[in-house]
């Protein structure tokens, strides 16, 4: 016989109307045991039983509906039930961890920070401190004026030794406090995290903007100071001390500490930038020179040209004779290809190495507008009278003199030379991937060997027709290779009148047309006499990528290690299409690692370059193999958290790294991108 449902909820409604609870009870309890989805009945129910005092029972019905209503994202009726448990038991720490998450997800923050109150109290009575903490922070990061609460997470996180977590949480405080205009609350809450970690950068600059925002820059001074003769985290404390200084207004200072910086940290050059533009505002032009001199390599190879050239024109715009802004403007327009602007430029440093007795720069300078405008034929007078006067027995200028200002060589630290006047100008010192730097040279017109001790050493020049022959056919592939194809069309015709039509000419005339190579540097590395090898190559061969022509898979590695070369050197477009190609090499589901190792890439290649939109697809498409280990979700729901940050998307951000969280609380800097996406939000 099927049970009549309607039947017994009229008979329910009829012993209710009498005032029988339990005649009631017991037709509602046969209701929602023939039909366990009825749920608006359990949670009736789940009210009878608590008047006629039976709280197991009750308890029994409104979790079952409680649980119901939070799985199918009804918060609010969720809540409501949660409430009755809590009103049965109350400060349950299960029903407070259930209040607490809904009231957060519902946006309700003073009720979701007073569950978690009690959940954080509840835990630390226990002596339950990771759980108290967790808890702690999520009142943190649900109240953004509450700043005390970052306190007790530092007292909390010292008394279970987690120093790194307490320190971060007296960084959170003092910036808070800053935020509040409460200084000496936020000047106690700095000092206290230097005290456990003195070279904490967040709390070393919150320090620094604290007491210089007050005019207290001397005491800021001093203490820093005091930190670094101590043995403090030097690198962290000088950055500090730099800005201390600047603040000041003692740039003479805070050159020798960003020299001391660069010295230990080479990423921290930018630096130098802001340094001679201080240097500049007090007419300091030299010592602006200087600086942009020792910065000149890494700010062009890291994408900083035009704020480079800037500065310099802007030194020029005060003191157009100064000889070493000139030199700067070569260096510039030799790396941008600019050959309209390298040409005056040029003209303008031999103009100025002769009016003030630079022999080297006027020889040098000469000697590229030799090349540059062979059809000038005063260049070339003017190089030989130079030549004849003091004895120099070739045109280019050899590798002593200027060439030693503008190489540094190995072992020769940036302060020492920065102390003798002498700059890495047009020269480069790259640092290898093992820590080895390699010199570089300017042209073919004047090759360099470095010694075991780092000296610069000239090659013997061969005067003979071959050797003359050869030299021309390898500065017309110079040409060639930088991208000046004008001045190689020009040179090849030379060099067939000169040396006629051989299969040499018509060879370069080949590589011309069909085999130029879009050359990205403008330097390469000396190499023997018979040639040189490409920057490319050689680092290649730092990396260990050499190909393996053997190997089933030389495709796929060429192209991924060839990817990897070029965003090492910050080539991204370059990387891009490489990653791209190996991606394509292989399938998503072969096995390996391959796949996900480019499209990981190629999110973070995407992501550098400023197109975040096209990083999120490749991350999605890493997200989607099937054999993902945990650390590589986490990874990955973080670089898309990151990506729906860069774009303004606070709430899709939050909710990748809540996943990330949810399962590595001390996963990179999570919990800090949470805190600032609450506050964003």
């Amino acid at each position: 016989m099927s049970f009549d449902k309607i039947k017994a909820m009229r008979n329910a409604e009829k012993f209710l109307a009498q005032g029988k609870i339990k005649a009631a009870i017991s037709e509602y309890q046969q209701v929602v045991d023939n039909d366990s989805k009825d749920f608006g009945t359990m949670n009736l129910l789940g009210d009878l039983y608590s008047k006629a005092s039976e709280t197991k029972s009750a308890l029994r019905c409104y979790n079952l509906v409680a649980e119901h209503y939070s799985k199918q994202g009804f918060s609010q009726k969720a809540i409501a039930v949660y409430n009755k448990i809590n009103k049965i038991q109350p400060n349950s720490v299960q029903v407070s961890e259930k209040l607490a998450e809904l009231y957060k997800t519902k946006g309700s923050v003073n009720e979701a920070k007073s569950h978690y109150v009690i959940l954080a109290e509840s835990y630390q009575s226990k002596g339950r401190m990771v759980e108290a903490l967790a808890m702690w922070r999520q009142i943190a990061i649900l109240d953004p004026a509450n700043t005390e609460v970052f306190l007790t997470v530092a007292d909390l996180c010292l008394g279970e030794g987690q120093t790194d977590e307490a320190v971060d949480a007296f960084a959170d405080a003092g910036e808070r406090f800053v935020g509040r205009q409460m200084m000496a609350d936020a000047e106690k809450a700095f000092l206290s995290g230097l005290g456990h970690e003195s070279g904490h950068r967040r709390c070393l600059a919150g320090y620094v903007s604290t007491l210089t925002s007050q005019g207290r820059a001397d005491e800021a001074i001093a203490k820093l100071e005091s930190l670094l003769a101590e043995g403090g985290n030097s690198g962290e404390i000088l950055h500090a001390l730099a800005d201390c200084y600047l603040e000041a207004g003692d740039i003479e200072k805070a050159e020798k500490s960003v020299i001391k910086l660069v010295e230990q940290d080479p990423a921290e050059y930018p630096k130098f930038l802001v340094l001679a533009l201080q240097f500049i505002d007090q007419q300091s032009f030299d010592g602006a020179c200087r600086l942009l001199t020792m910065a000149s390599e890494h700010m062009l190879a890291g994408g900083q040209a035009e704020e480079f050239a800037a500065a310099v024109r802007v030194v020029l715009e005060h003191e157009p004779e100064n000889l070493d802004a000139v030199r700067l403007l070569v260096r510039f327009s030799t790396w941008q290809k600019d050959e309209e602007t390298l040409k005056e430029s040029l003209k303008d440093l031999a103009r100025l190495g002769k009016e003030q007795d630079s022999v080297d720069d006027e020889r040098f300078a000469l000697s590229q507008l030799v090349l540059l405008i062979p059809q000038e034929a005063s260049y070339a007078e003017r190089l030989t009278t130079i030549n004849q006067e003091h004895g120099f027995e070739d045109d280019a200028p050899a590798a002593s003199g200027l060439f030693e200002r503008f190489v540094r060589p190995a072992g020769v630290s940036v302060e020492a030379q920065a102390a003798d006047g002498d700059f890495a100008i047009v020269g480069a010192v790259i640092e290898s991937s093992n820590g080895q730097e390699m010199a570089v040279e300017v042209d073919e017109s004047a090759i360099e060997s470095i010694s075991e001790q780092g000296e610069v050493q000239a090659e013997p020049v061969d005067e003979s027709p071959e050797g003359r022959r050869r030299r021309e056919a390898e500065s017309i592939r110079f040409y060639i290779d930088n991208g000046y194809i004008e001045l190689a069309e020009k040179a090849i015709e030379e060099f067939e009148v000169e040396f006629g039509t051989t299969p040499e000419s018509a060879e370069l005339r080949s590589y011309l047309t069909g085999g130029a190579v879009d050359a990205t540097f403008d330097v390469t590395v000396s190499a023997s006499q018979n040639g040189t090898g490409s920057l490319l190559d050689d680092l290649r061969s730092e990396l260990d990528l050499e190909e393996n022509r053997e190997d089933d898979d030389s495709d796929f590695e060429t192209r991924y290690h060839t990817a990897i070369a070029y965003k090492e050197m910050g080539l991204l477009e370059q990387a891009i299409a490489e990653f791209q190609d190996a991606a394509a090499a292989v399938k998503p589901d072969d096995g390996t690692r391959r796949f996900f190792n480019c499209a990981n890439l190629l999110g973070h290649s995407f992501m550098e370059n400023g197109m975040p939109k096209l990083a999120m697809k490749w991350y999605q498409r890493a997200l989607e193999i099937g054999d993902l280990t945990d650390d590589e979700k986490q990874a990955l729901w973080y670089e898309i958290g990151l990506v729906h940050e860069a774009e303004g998307e606070y709430a899709d951000a939050g909710r990748y790294f809540e996943q990330v969280y949810a399962e590595n609380v001390d996963f990179r800097d999570v919990r800090e991108r949470l805190k600032n996406i609450a506050i964003a939000a």
